[in-house]
């Protein structure tokens, strides 16, 4: 016995010095293998023997740990070598001892039970066949301590019940999960039913991690909401968690008119209900009766049940009902802010009602080219007599080129485009009134298009060594699954690379860009795809060298007083650059500068100026490489009001009345005579037509001033008449009362004409100006 056994121990030495070599070597150049044990439970490490003939035979099973020379753990299986079974195995490690036994099978395996941490280490296992090439398993065992039991605080305070609440809708909450120990340190992660809310661990010790779960505004979806706390380390133990349900205080969520008559019979009661549904507590509900300048309340009887309210109110209808609105109001009294209602207009008719579906066998979800069919089912009383059909709002007609099929109560559109989705109603009409259905969205699938179909390039302006972000945007349903960028000018053509493309988070695509060198510049292709296709034309992005700004356009003063000029214009081109506006404001005359204004947008109010001057007004554009040539207007400010009426003032005499008499009793003689003027002007005008029945058609109606002044006017009654007119007496009379002047101080004043049967009058001054 100790011969065999002292032969078995020479020959593992000399296997373990031939393999010594071998053993360091796949150490470095097997594929290690992760295996878990939680500490105090028991480790099982795999050897993996692999296809062996039938004729062969495992022979020694050698383990090594953290590549040591010595083995730590042999099996000899050679035949005849040692009998009996237990003597096969044999330990040589001081720490495995009692703990460790090698179990073979069809995949041998080495057992540490208990597991500890000190066991955590490297092993290989190596196995040697009679016949085949020895082969080696490289394990990495893990030693895994479980983390405790998560504990949940709220506001500072342990939440044991299970149940956090009641909490208000809309306000935050802050749940802290605390686990103590566990080695590797533990994930601890939020969780709402299976899906994680919160993977992110705030502060983390060697004995303890702390994950606050942060709502910055709690909606209904979390009432009655399991939140749940999970810690794990490893993979071979259940989760660690704790759990909390959240109850909440709700508002309605739902105030709708259940099933409304559309038209009421005169006499007739209707019973006519209200659902409030999502309100928690039960909410009140009250109903009005009337327009908003007199509201009637309506005695209504309730019922609440588990999450719904329903409110029943009885009319009886009459004529003064017609046109009224019927209201039912919701509200949570917790929500004082938040009422929510449903109304309806009370029409004392039967008109139609018209509802519209979509042919049998036909989806509201199409792709393009497909057909499609719609059914308008209406209830009328009387029978309608016209059915119409509308889009987004538009009528329909009957179109058969444009595949727009309209036939009785059906409607057929043939290869259906994406512009044909959206909305469609139907209508209809009897002598009652008209009713419109509810409408039916019709959803088109379409490959990607550019999101501006008018014009789907974009020219940018950038400079050398600048970034610029081009954005491509497209319409396309569903959604776009991905975008391609191109990029090409007349020396190359080539994919822009992945770290320069980004997402937008409305599922756009941006290119960071930049131009390093001339040659750079070109244009930039956009190609998107979903599940429909690929767009068929790419949208365009020319990148061309930024340059000064254009002019700005349509420049016009648009205001002026005594000390101020307000211009208006339009921006140019900003020269691919941000640009700024600049207004310049000099003296015509004497060419000195006045006002320098500069802004974001080219309009200007130019203050300070001095009154009744000529101006010349500059305004241009200026973006980091330079300014726009100048837009040049001219214009002036008007006099003060004081240096206008200096050149209307009369110099007065000494002892007369001051300028305020004056001027006010010069007033009233003009209102006088103008009164006594204007009567006898009437009268002039019945006698002249009188006349003019009895004269001839062929005279002019013109007339030229006399020679010498007559029929008892001085010659400055015929100073401001025409050049040519009649002749004679009777006519010479009708044209002085066709022209009345009134004087004050020698000079006309007042000017009275009839010559075209209107009454004018006109204010001559002293300077020859006249204002009507």
């Amino acid at each position: 016995m100790y011969l065999t056994r002292g032969i078995l121990v020479i020959t593992l030495i000399l296997l373990g010095v031939a393999s010594r070599q071998n053993t360091a070597a796949g150490a470095h150049k097997g594929v290690w293998r992760r295996v878990e044990a939680v500490s105090g439970r028991e480790a099982v490490l795999p050897c993996e023997v692999g296809a062996v003939e039938n004729s062969d035979m495992l022979y020694v099973v050698l383990w090594y740990r953290n590549g040591e020379k010595e083995p730590i753990y042999s099996y000899d299986n050679r035949p005849g070598r040692l009998q009996v079974s237990e003597d096969r195995h044999l330990i040589k490690s001081e720490l495995l001892e009692g703990r460790v036994t090698f179990r073979t099978g069809l995949v041998p395996a080495l057992h540490i039970k208990p597991v500890m941490r000190r066991d955590e280490a490297n092993y290989t296992c190596r196995i040697d066949f009679r016949i085949a090439s020895s082969r080696r398993t490289h394990l990495s065992l893990h030693v895994v301590e479980l983390p405790g039991q998560p504990v949940l605080r709220v506001g500072g305070q342990r939440a044991t019940d299970g149940v956090l609440g009641p909490l208000q809708e809309g306000t935050a909450l802050a749940i802290t999960c605390s686990v103590s120990g566990g080695v590797p340190a533990p994930k601890v992660v939020w969780k709402r039913q299976e899906k994680i809310l919160d993977p992110t661990v705030e502060s983390r010790s060697p004995t303890l991690t702390v994950n606050q779960l942060n709502i910055a505004r709690l909606t209904r979806v979390f009432h009655n909401v399991r939140l749940t706390c999970v810690a794990s380390n490893n993979n071979v133990t259940a989760p660690v968690e704790a759990s909390i349900t959240v109850t909440m205080n709700l508002r309605p969520l739902v105030t709708r008119l259940e099933a409304p008559p559309k038209g009421l019979r005169v006499g007739r009661e209707y019973e006519i209900s209200c659902i409030s549904a999502g309100s928690r507590p039960h909410p009140n509900i009250t109903w009005t009766l009337g327009n908003v300048a007199s509201l009637t309340p309506i005695t209504a009887n309730t019922e609440h049940g588990v999450n719904m309210s329903t409110s029943r109110v009885r009319v009886t209808a009459s004529r003064r009902h017609h046109g009224q609105r019927l209201t039912c109001t919701s509200l949570n009294p917790l929500f004082p802010a938040y009422p929510l209602s449903d109304s309806i207009l009370l029409n004392v008719t039967y008109p139609p009602v018209a509802t519209i579906e979509l042919g049998r066998g036909v989806s509201s979800v199409v792709k393009e080219g497909e057909d499609i069919y719609f059914n308008c089912n209406v209830d009328s009383n009387p029978p309608t007599y016209k059915i119409s059909w509308y889009h987004r709002g538009r009528p329909l007609l009957h179109a058969p080129d444009r595949g727009l099929l309209l036939s009785g109560n059906s409607l057929a559109l043939r290869s259906v485009t994406r512009h044909q989705a959206g909305p469609y109603m139907c209508a209809a009409s009897n002598v009652e009134g008209d009713a419109q259905s509810r409408p039916l969205n019709l959803s088109v699938n379409y490959s990607p298009v550019c999101a501006d179909d008018s014009d789907p390039s974009k020219v940018y302006a950038t400079g050398l060594g600048q970034y610029i972000n081009v954005t491509c945007t497209v319409k396309a349903s569903p959604n776009v699954a991905k975008y391609l960028w191109v990029f090409n000018n007349s020396v190359t053509s080539e994919r822009i690379p992945g770290d320069q493309v980004f997402k937008t988070p409305d599922g756009g695509s941006v290119v960071r860009f930049i131009a390093r060198a001339h040659q750079d510049y070109g244009t930039l292709q956009c190609w998107a795809q979903n599940s429909v296709g690929r767009m068929t034309q790419p949208c365009l992005f020319h990148v061309v060298p930024a340059g000064r700004p254009d002019q700005p356009v349509g420049c016009s003063v648009v205001n002026k007083t005594y000390d101020s000029l307000a211009v208006g214009c339009m921006p140019g081109f900003d020269g691919g650059l941000e640009q700024t506006f600049l207004a310049k404001v000099f003296e015509a005359v004497t060419g000195r500068s006045q006002v320098n204004v500069s802004s974001r947008w080219p309009n200007f109010t130019l203050e300070g100026l001095t009154p009744g001057l000529d101006y010349i007004i500059q305004v241009m554009a200026r973006n980091a490489l330079g300014n726009s040539d100048p837009v040049r207007l001219e214009a002036f400010t008007y006099k003060m009001a004081e240096n206008r009426m200096r050149d209307e003032q009369v110099e007065e005499e000494p002892g007369e009345e001051g300028p305020a008499a004056g001027v006010l009793l010069g007033s009233l003689v003009v209102v006088v005579v103008l009164v006594l003027v204007l009567a006898l002007l009437v009268r002039c005008l019945w006698a002249r037509r009188g006349q003019e029945g009895h004269r001839g058609r062929g005279k002019s109606r013109g007339y030229a001033p006399p020679e010498k002044p007559g029929g008892g006017l001085s010659g400055e009654c015929y100073a401001g008449l025409g050049e040519a007119g009649p002749q004679g007496l009777e006519e010479e009379w009708a044209i002085c009362l066709s022209t009345v002047l009134i004087y004050r101080n020698t000079k006309v004043f007042l000017s009275v004409d009839t010559q075209s049967q209107e009454v004018v009058t006109t204010i001559v001054t002293e300077d020859g100006k006249h204002f009507m």
